[in-house]
């Protein structure tokens, strides 16, 4: 089973409509019928919030997924609009600590602004190129090598400030939910 029939499972269990669990969760309708139909997996932040306002534990969304084996993961992307790309690197495990994710944005290009969970932590390390990180009101940029942990939570936006592409790596630590 993947998320999206995970997720549509949990939703008409509670004979609740897409439109319905947008407007109680915050996520985008769109965002979610794609995630429904496998066209998109969704962030780590998207599947916690999904949890919450199903009512259940991120664990529970995750299960029954996959089996929790240990073992390369092959590449999967998923496109960003227009400004990139993120490749998810996680595995299978179930209850996860964290998603890792590379994030691709091409020169010029933001990443769009997606607040994290309360209590989740963001690490982020450049291996090429140069960003610019904007955390609320502040400010930080990053070159190559370089690297920044924040509370997630807080409302952030990358911006690739150079003219050729940057690559960050980043790995989101949730709160226990």
């Amino acid at each position: 089973m993947k998320v999206g029939q995970k997720l549509r499972q949990l939703r008409q269990k509670r004979d609740w409509t897409l439109a319905e669990l947008s407007k109680q969760s915050g996520i985008a309708l769109s965002t979610l019928s794609r995630i429904e139909t496998g066209q998109m997996t969704g962030t780590l932040e998207s599947h916690i919030q999904i949890a919450k306002t199903l009512g259940v534990r991120l664990p529970e969304l995750y299960a029954d997924i996959e089996l929790d084996t240990v073992r390369p993961v092959p590449r999967k992307l998923e496109s960003g609009e227009g400004s990139g790309s993120t490749l998810l690197t996680a595995g299978t495990l179930s209850e996860k600590k964290m998603l890792p994710a590379v994030i691709r944005l091409e020169g010029g290009k933001s990443s769009t602004r997606e607040p994290g969970a309360a209590g989740s932590e963001r690490f982020l390390y450049v291996v090429k190129g140069k960003i610019e990180l904007s955390l609320g009101e502040e400010r930080f940029r990053l070159g190559a090598g370089e690297t920044l942990h924040f509370p997630a939570a807080k409302p952030h936006t990358l911006h690739n400030t150079g003219g050729s592409a940057a690559v960050v790596l980043s790995v989101t630590a949730p709160p226990t939910v």
